[in-house]
């Protein structure tokens, strides 16, 4: 079996630097120009020709990548994204793809930083969409050492809103407040610090995509930010 890989960013090269130790794994991507080792770059009418399709392309490209891939693809492939948010790029994908492809949604709650060092034990998350074949990706990814959830989209995004979108929006904040790496702190801060650091390596794109297509995400800051300000009021109160 061939795999395609559609967006060969960080993620999309990460990915094909797992998938290549199985299989055979070609890349299209409008601004890579660098070849991989074992990894074939080649046109978006070529990758869209193999069996399974992975689009790891930015949540609000999404749309975009699908009117393309649309043309060329043909009877059983699977399609799968691999966006941080769930609901939305299914949703592009029922109604944009046509109706003989499979389609899974997949978020790894992991990036390159963070898989660096290895992927046993890190968590995928597959939210289907429209497959018979949501076991078997299951089973693979079991193989390869992940812990694997299986749930709907609204419940993924509803997850995401609490944690990993609060996370990234406290480390963007806390990168704003310029605080020295050096500066004296206790193990705990220097920790959240330094996890905040990893993130800030994501690109703002993939920060704005948190932020404003997870539908959830909006009142989980409101409410955040309600807690903090109640709380500073408290302190500032008269003992």
């Amino acid at each position: 079996m061939e795999i395609g890989i559609v967006g060969f960013g960080r993620f999309g090269q990460f990915a094909g630097d797992i998938l290549t130790k199985e299989f055979k794994v070609s890349a299209y991507d409008h601004q890579a120009t660098a070849q991989k080792t074992n990894i074939q770059l080649a046109s978006l009418e070529e990758v869209a020709k193999k069996e399974v399709l992975l689009i790891c392309v930015p949540i609000s490209e999404m749309e975009v990548a699908c009117r393309q891939l649309k043309p060329h693809l043909f009877p059983g492939q699977l399609i799968v994204d691999t966006c941080s948010v769930k609901e939305q790029p299914l949703k592009l994908m029922l109604d944009l793809l046509p109706p003989f492809v499979e389609i899974l949604g997949c978020h790894p709650l992991f990036g390159p930083d963070s898989g660096s060092s290895g992927v046993s034990g890190l968590e995928v998350v597959l939210c289907p969409g429209r497959c018979t074949r949501v076991n078997k990706v299951k089973a693979f990814l079991e193989k390869l050492s992940f812990r694997v959830t299986v749930t709907s989209a609204m419940e993924h995004d509803q997850a995401m809103a609490k944690t990993q979108a609060l996370f990234h929006f406290l480390a963007k904040a806390f990168f704003q407040l310029k605080i020295d790496s050096k500066c004296l702190s206790t193990p705990g801060p220097a920790h959240l610090f330094q996890d905040f650091n990893d993130v800030l390596s994501d690109s703002d794109q993939l920060f704005r995509d948190l932020q404003r297509l997870n539908r959830f995400v909006s009142s989980e800051r409101k409410k955040l930010i309600e807690n903090l300000v109640a709380l500073d009021k408290h302190l500032s109160q008269d003992p």
